[in-house]
């Protein structure tokens, strides 16, 4: 009898600390798995594959994202031709400012061919969504540029709208934007007064020395203020893991703006 006693005061027990730290230890739904690292699907790109990834803190809170790409996406056959491909983030993305990251193979390069014609990678991570991409057209005349507050510094605007893109400006202090010292750049796109996508830019041959260069991380220019509230990154950086034979393109820092 005594023996029951204990047994049915310990289920008692139990279920009260239970209920007491439902948010803890004892719910189906804890925030154990908030903190990691999340990809999107795979997308073959030559003879491999890349995909999307993001990284949160303890609080599901995203501090980096980018695109990792596997050595053979590169080192096999890319092709002649322009290439697109359109790449969707991780659902933990979505307290981001981006919607989807978009990545060119320019295998002839692209205008202006004195600074941009070596074969690169643009790798487009845009803050609207990929329809409205699609339907950018029009020309610099016509379009409204974001006003002086919102341009990073030392930014300046290229000639044109590339249609289904945007407006392209380039940091004009980077001896990556003068001619035959393209390497890798950071470029901001914006369409009807608003900045819409952020985007590295990176030739094949540089991609290809990060075996023996290793990991570089480069500061982003920042504006004075920020259209929109969001997560910003403030570094980038390029790196390559000897161990899965991956390359990576990474935004780093995010960080709360207005």
């Amino acid at each position: 009898m005594k023996a029951h006693v204990f047994y049915t005061k310990a289920l008692l027990w139990c279920g009260l600390l239970c209920s007491l730290s439902f948010f803890t230890t004892c719910s189906d739904d804890d925030d154990d798995d908030m903190a990691g690292t999340f990809y999107g699907p795979l997308v073959t790109v030559g003879q491999g594959n890349a995909r999307t990834w993001v990284t949160t803190n303890d609080a599901g809170t995203p501090t980096s994202l980018g695109l990792t790409f596997s050595e053979q996406a590169i080192t096999g056959n890319l092709g002649n031709a322009m290439r697109m491909y359109t790449l969707a983030l991780p659902a933990q993305a979505d307290q981001t400012l981006y919607d989807h990251v978009m990545l060119d193979w320019n295998p002839q390069g692209h205008d202006p061919g004195p600074l941009y014609g070596a074969p690169h990678f643009d790798l487009h991570f845009y803050m609207i969504p990929p329809d409205q991409v699609a339907n950018i057209q029009g020309s610099a005349a016509t379009d409204q540029m974001p006003a002086a507050q919102f341009r990073p510094q030392n930014y300046m605007i290229t000639p044109g709208i590339v249609p289904g893109m945007g407006a392209h400006w380039i940091d004009f202090t980077d001896v990556n934007n003068t001619p035959g010292n393209f390497a890798k750049n950071f470029i901001y796109g914006s369409f009807n007064g608003n900045f819409i996508f952020h985007e590295p830019m990176f030739t094949l041959a540089y991609l290809k020395t990060l075996p023996t260069i290793g990991t570089q991380t480069m500061d982003i220019p920042q504006p004075a203020s920020y259209q929109m509230a969001g997560l910003y990154p403030q570094r980038y950086s390029f790196s390559y893991n000897a161990n899965t034979k991956e390359y990576t393109i990474s935004l780093l820092d995010l960080t709360q703006k207005q």
